[in-house]
């Protein structure tokens, strides 16, 4: 089987999280681009380097589940940190995410607090964090002199002291602050990073990450909370049929996961909304596909995924969105997408509705052949093992719907 870095499903998702706001945009990649020169600067070993600089990639994933605040200007760094505390909760889930899981959790604890208990490599995240900040905050260029002594005062309190004197030591260079003013340079040294990392792993050993990122997705609305899971195992079962290899049999299943990936950029008003969506509403969510098409592009050892992930709205007809492609332009992937994607969503039960009768299935699909919507070959095989997929779907969804429960009770706990 091919390997994918893992590092660039990370940065995918650290894309979509920059999305949600155009104050914060490129946050994540400036803190990134600072762990790793805080950490280079210090000489600290390849596994630290590389598990604080894949940290600070996601490191504000759990701000989508905090309520009553204001994401543009930074309102969720609460007293309680909880948004650190719930993104530790999801990808301590995953085996592959569990050294960095740690880091994030305590990515606002002063160094203080745990020294000699914790492993201060954590706290550069933290120091990389708040320079963000004040970059913002401040000219850094201009202003370098006046951060640096806001820096140096919480030195062997807030912020672990080595660290703040290799922090010290790059600001002392002019290309530093104007490197963190320009998006070209952050993303030069971030692709240098990622380069250096030798992360590369098996395609099934991401199902595990894909499988939570489907949970950040999904349980921001209580419409959608078992969704992607759903959609995922159902498009793996149509690309068996269809007679996919095993390698892309498992690509199909981490596309469906992750198809969903551009609604994180879609406020949660509109995600929740029960009545019509209005025309502006309306534009918004159609986006979603676009934005899971534009970070899925950063995992450029799959080149099909982003197509089957992104594609799941198009029609044959043309009569599709947002791309508007045509039967030429859509592969049998993205064909198998859809139909798992409309499947899903009119099979499952919602908060709102009871999901479709099987013959209300069969009669909603006849018309969408009929009409050139959807490939009917694909169909014809999702009827025909219609109890046997409808069975597994019923089963994850389950399984899913059971750990959302946990996790909807700790975040509630978290934030009050």
């Amino acid at each position: 089987m091919n390997k994918i870095s893992m590092a660039k499903i990370l940065l995918a998702l650290s894309g979509v999280i920059d999305l949600v706001s155009n104050t914060v945009v490129s946050h994540h990649k400036k803190v990134s681009y600072l762990t790793y020169q805080i950490a280079k600067e210090m000489n600290l070993n390849e596994k630290d380097l590389k598990n604080l600089v894949m940290a600070a990639l996601i490191h504000d994933i759990g701000v989508f589940y905090i309520r009553d605040v204001n994401i543009h200007d930074f309102t969720f760094d609460d007293p309680k940190n909880s948004h650190a505390y719930i993104g530790y909760y999801l990808l301590n889930e995953a085996d592959l995410l569990r050294d960095i899981a740690p880091i994030i959790k305590y990515h606002h604890t002063d160094w203080n607090r745990y020294a000699g208990s914790l492993p201060s490599e954590y706290n550069v995240l933290h120091l990389a964090d708040q320079l963000a900040f004040l970059s913002e905050e401040y000219d850094i260029y201009n202003d370098s002199d006046k951060i640096a002594r806001i820096i140096e005062d919480g030195s062997g309190s807030i912020f672990w002291p080595e660290a703040v004197e290799a922090l010290l030591g790059l600001l002392s260079r002019e290309y530093i602050a104007l490197d963190l003013k320009s998006a070209t340079a952050i993303n030069r040294v971030q692709d240098k990073a990622i380069l250096e990392f030798d992360d590369l792993v098996e395609i099934d050993k991401i199902l595990d990450i894909s499988k939570i990122i489907s949970y950040i997705i999904d349980f921001r609305s209580p419409f959608t909370v078992t969704h992607s899971i759903g959609v995922g195992i159902v498009a793996k079962e149509l690309s068996k049929l269809m007679g996919f290899s095993e390698e892309d049999q498992v690509i199909m299943e981490i596309a469906g996961y992750l198809h969903d990936l551009g609604k994180l950029a879609v406020a949660p008003e509109i995600l929740n909304k029960t009545g019509k969506l209005s025309q502006d509403e309306w534009k918004k969510m159609r986006a979603h596909s676009y934005y899971t098409y534009q970070v899925l592009d950063y995992i450029d050892e799959l080149p099909h995924l982003k197509e089957w992930a992104a594609y799941h709205h198009e029609k044959l007809d043309g009569t599709g969105y947002p791309f508007h492609l045509g039967a030429n332009d859509l592969s049998t992937g993205s064909r198998i997408m859809t139909v798992a994607d409309i499947f899903t969503a009119i099979s499952e039960d919602r908060p709102y509705c009871k999901g479709m009768s099987k013959k209300e299935i069969i009669d909603l699909f006849r018309e969408q052949v009929k009409d050139n919507k959807i490939d009917g070959e694909i169909v014809e095989l999702l009827l025909e093992n219609f109890h046997h997929i409808n069975g597994l779907r019923k089963k994850i969804q389950l399984r899913s719907k059971e750990y959302y429960q946990n996790f909807r009770m700790f975040a509630l706990s978290e934030t009050g």
